[in-house]
């Protein structure tokens, strides 16, 4: 009962944050679901070993999917080391039983605490791990583990500075992302036809540094899209040619590759 009025504590806290800041809400939580069920099992009484593979597997996944959200990756170093430390317990918490008897509880060695996922020990390879930190006050005591106070850093540092993405900021990336590759055509203005020593390489330039889709075609078919020019008609000899293809081979992006037009148009 205690366990359930902290858990019911904190959850209407992070209910309160997350109403007030919105934080980024992780995927998949059907698996966080899953691997929440042995423990809500033990808490019941119900011990079932095979139950805590479970319970492994589904974290672990749910994990990999969340990990760029910020804090998932100090829960998951927080599940981590309390999975440690219960795996080498049959799927159950350590909980000293010296510490038990300074807080007034005395057990022997075995008993599963009731309401609790913990099992009394005398002592653990990896006690470090275990229940052993308690925290007592007039209206209840708990003892905790450092993977607990993982587990709860992470949460706080997800509600507290995750952000949920704006919709606005979205819409508007597209655009500048659409946007972006007609700046390097500004260096290309000042070319002329008729002025060039590659005349049907400086019209295209200029077609290109003014139509943005007609210089994204061109990286990816050059040949193509100056044949098929709607409004003008560029002949490409077989020089020009093998300049494109050149061209084409090296650029990587709209930008590199009006660049290197450029440089071929201006003799650079």
């Amino acid at each position: 009962m205690t366990l359930f009025v902290v858990y019911l504590a904190c959850a209407l806290v992070g209910a309160v944050i997350a109403l007030w800041r919105a934080p980024s809400w992780p995927r998949y939580n059907l698996l966080l679901a899953i691997a929440a069920v042995p423990q809500i099992a033990h808490i019941l009484g119900i011990h079932i070993r095979e139950m805590f593979v479970l319970s492994v597997v589904a974290m672990i996944l749910w994990c990999v999917c969340n990990y760029r959200i910020a804090g998932v990756p100090v829960v998951a170093g927080g599940a981590a080391l309390n999975m440690l430390a219960m795996a080498w317990h049959g799927g159950a918490m350590p909980v000293r039983a010296d510490i038990l008897a300074d807080l007034g509880y005395h057990f022997e060695a075995g008993v599963l605490l009731e309401g609790s996922k913990d099992i009394v020990v005398h002592g653990s390879p990896l006690w470090i791990l275990s229940d052993w930190l308690p925290i007592s006050t007039t209206l209840l005591t708990l003892i905790i583990s450092p993977g607990d106070i993982l587990i709860a850093s992470g949460v706080l540092i997800w509600l507290l500075f995750s952000r949920t993405p704006n919709p606005d900021s979205e819409r508007k990336h597209p655009m500048l992302a659409f946007r972006t590759p007609a700046a390097p055509s500004e260096q290309h203005l000042h070319l002329v036809p008729g002025h060039s020593a590659r005349p049907a390489l400086t019209r295209l330039a200029l077609l290109a540094a003014a139509d943005p889709a007609l210089a994204e075609r061109l990286l990816h078919d050059p040949f193509d899209a100056a044949d098929a020019h709607p409004h003008y008609h560029v002949s490409l000899d077989a020089r020009d040619r093998a300049t494109l293809a050149a061209i084409r081979a090296r650029a990587r992006t709209v930008g590199e590759f009006l660049g290197e037009l450029a440089a071929e148009v201006d003799g650079i």
